[in-house]
């Protein structure tokens, strides 16, 4: 009689598990809630050149230069016709980007950064030294997540907004026309999630006073799943 009951309580629990597998199979893993994160990046910023002998105001405020980009091997148009007044900037974020659950969200966040010498200049356009800064930034994104627990997450076009708040830009405020998809993994818990650019791709830095900057850019965050109101209610229980 022992020997027949485990046998049964055998059969139940492989049955359980053989269901909660191929549940798991069947459903993908999802995203939703708020996470915090914090990540790092850096830009190659190709802004093209007008040269001059003493410093230049924008010829074409609101207008890429006509020497501005990138080449097909990602490199400053500008290099080909002269010296390139070409630069880079790096800069850290903070924020909180809100997935909704049904493949839509929100990011919203700080971003303190730098851009050290060379500078271009310090005649013609552009010219500047180097300097620091902080913005604010916003946008909303739609996503994708893999059965594998990957992810992927591309920002909607025109919901790009920054305002600075420190340096030499302290009051302007930008778009950029589309930032890279960002892809990355899932943690088994869903608790924590990476992600990064898998490829250079060229953006474009508009400016309130005029400038127009394409650039390229490397970035990578982490996020961490904050509390949520449910989460609160069941802590203040125990």
């Amino acid at each position: 009689m022992h020997r027949a009951f485990a046998l049964a309580i055998s059969t139940v629990v492989l049955t359980s598990a053989a269901t909660w597998a191929g549940s798991a199979a069947a459903d993908p893993p999802n995203i939703k809630g708020a996470y915090g994160f914090t990540g790092t990046a850096g830009c190659l910023v190709a802004p093209g050149n007008v040269p001059g002998a003493t410093p230049l105001p924008n010829p074409t405020p609101g207008v890429a230069l006509p020497n501005s980009g990138f080449n097909d091997k990602l490199q400053p148009n500008d290099n080909s016709t002269g010296p390139t007044s070409a630069y880079s900037r790096s800069f850290s974020v903070e924020g909180i980007r809100t997935f909704n659950g049904d493949g839509t969200g929100t990011v919203k966040g700080t971003a303190v950064g730098f851009v050290g010498r060379p500078t271009p200049g310090p005649d013609g356009f552009p010219h500047f030294p180097p300097s620091a800064d902080a913005a604010d930034f916003s946008f909303s994104f739609t996503y994708t997540v893999g059965a594998d627990g990957s992810w992927t997450a591309t920002m909607t076009p025109g919901t790009y907004t920054e305002t600075f708040t420190a340096g030499p830009r302290n009051g302007q405020t930008a778009t950029v026309d589309a930032i890279p998809p960002v892809s990355g993994m899932i943690s088994r818990d869903g608790e924590t999630l990476i992600a990064v650019h898998i490829a250079p791709v060229v953006e474009t830095h508009t400016y309130s006073n005029g400038d127009v900057d394409p650039q390229i850019c490397h970035r990578s965050r982490v996020f961490i799943k904050l509390r949520d109101h449910d989460d609160d209610r069941d802590g203040d229980q125990h």
